[in-house]
């Protein structure tokens, strides 16, 4: 037996060294401790609703309100915030985290997870939340990381995609996530907050994401065609949804700012309210057009609404349980309209007046109280009459100073009108930037330049700086699709 010392030797010491690292392999993980990877995808998929709505109202928001005259920074580092110039890289890490860090890891991961388990509605439902927030962080900042970003390494420094390119993936992705939709699978209805598991709302969720998109790279008939396709009723409306109904807790975010975070900071002063205010020079009030229930629903006095349930009142635009528009059937109404004027005075025309029938019911101006339709909130009168082609000819009521062609009168009413239905969404300052300001929104003109885009975050300059664009955009530089 001798001889065979040898090799039982070395067979033994390969043994006892295999035996100790099992014992000691995985010492430094905690048994107790979940990783996102150990969850089935039901279980994630409300994480990735909620931080995507988080990401659509952040901080930045109230930043392109200062700019765009909807509200006014009156104390403290608020009050240099009006300028756009201030703006510094600083200013886009909360954003950027909550894109990269909190939304769309948990996204991919959830993606795959339903990929892995046969569920194609949840990869199909996820990928049109990857789009919502993709396209909005596109629209924000222009080229940013997307194709090479990857979950979890921490050592990823992915390139910069070129804007145009995002747009077009984001299509595709969309195309994908409506093909997966009408496949096997089950969105959980108790963790959806938004459709509670509706695979047709969701698919109009994703017909009205490319109608947006489209909009924002100027291709009006593919954002027609879309929007037909896309939300139908306004009860399909994709909102983030704040219930607030405990204090200090689930707050829209505005209104946490505006009366926990820093209250006194912020008010309604500016361009939005005065265009509201019946009594102004500049007013949208005339004989076919009650703004009194919207004013009063966004503003009171020069102050950002922001009654609600915590001081036991009617709800207001900023109120504690307020749900905030994200993609809406107005949104789509207003796509058709302005694709239809764009090529056509009286189809525009006419496709306008269909959203205006849409306001006329109360809707995106408070509560309808009373069972009376011309009354809003706090029984303040609305209304939204239609227009006809003579109130856009030269000396109409929506072309008084007759300078410009009715189709060109007609285009600036739809913009104005967007200018105030989208406040509080990242999309009035995109209007603002992608059609270089038909509305004529009256910007500080102390300040240089114009906004354009925001600043790239200083957490990724400072751990991805090879692959930033240089030189590195200023705020008033144009993106790529704006040019």
């Amino acid at each position: 037996m001798k001889k065979y010392n040898k090799y039982i030797t070395p067979l033994l010491l390969a043994l006892a060294v295999v035996s100790c690292t099992d014992s000691v392999e995985g010492i430094n993980e905690n048994p107790n401790k979940l990783q996102a990877e150990d969850a089935q995808a039901k279980n994630i998929f409300q994480s990735v609703l909620l931080a995507n709505q988080y990401f659509q109202t952040t901080n930045n928001v109230r930043n392109t309100m200062l700019w765009l005259g909807q509200a006014t920074g009156i104390d403290r580092q608020y009050i240099p915030l009006n300028d756009w110039n201030a703006n510094t890289s600083a200013d886009s890490d909360s954003a950027w985290g909550l894109l990269y860090v909190n939304f769309l890891t948990q996204d991919r991961i959830t993606q795959q997870k339903a990929i892995e388990e046969n569920n194609s509605k949840v990869l199909g439902a996820m990928q049109i939340v990857e789009a919502h927030s993709i396209g909005t962080a596109t629209s924000l900042w222009g080229d940013i990381p997307y194709s090479e970003f990857i979950t979890n390494d921490p050592f990823n420094k992915p390139k910069f995609d070129k804007q145009s390119d995002i747009y077009a993936k984001l299509q595709t992705l969309l195309d994908d996530a409506i093909a997966n939709l009408a496949k096997p699978g089950l969105i959980p209805a108790n963790l959806d907050y938004h459709y509670q598991g509706n695979t047709a709302k969701w698919t109009q969720l994703a017909y009205s994401l490319k109608a947006r998109y489209y909009l924002h790279v100027k291709n009006y008939t593919a954002a027609k065609a879309n929007a037909l396709k896309g939300f139908n009723t306004a009860a399909n409306d994709f909102n983030a949804l704040f219930q607030g109904a405990t204090s200090q807790q689930n707050f829209n975010p505005f209104y946490e700012f505006l009366e926990y975070e820093r209250q006194g900071y912020m008010n309604g002063a500016g361009y939005a309210v005065t265009l509201l205010n019946s009594t102004s020079a500049i007013t949208r009030t005339n004989s076919k057009t009650d703004e009194a229930a919207r004013l009063a629903f966004i503003y009171t006095g020069t102050e950002l609404n922001v009654n609600g349930f915590d001081f036991d009142t009617e709800t207001g635009k900023f109120g504690s349980d307020s749900n905030l528009p994200l993609v809406t059937y107005g949104e789509m109404l207003l796509i058709i309209a302005e694709a239809d004027a764009r090529l056509s005075f009286s189809a525009g025309l006419a496709s306008y007046n269909t959203y205006r029938t849409l306001l006329n019911t109360g809707y995106s101006i408070g509560n309808v109280t009373n069972g009376v339709a011309s009354l809003g909130y706090k029984g303040l009168t609305f209304k939204y009459s239609n227009y006809v082609a003579a109130d856009f000819a030269a000396g109409g009521m929506e072309n008084v100073s007759g300078t410009l062609t009715d189709q060109n009168a007609l285009l600036r009413e739809i913009y104005e009108e967007r200018y105030i239905y989208f406040l509080g969404n990242y999309e009035a300052f995109t209007d603002f930037r992608r059609t270089n300001n038909i509305a004529g929104v009256k910007i500080n003109s102390l300040f240089a330049g114009t906004p354009q885009r925001l600043v790239y975050s200083q957490d990724e300059i400072n751990a991805n700086g090879a692959n930033i664009p240089t030189p590195l955009p200023k705020i008033t530089d144009k993106t790529e699709v704006h040019q």
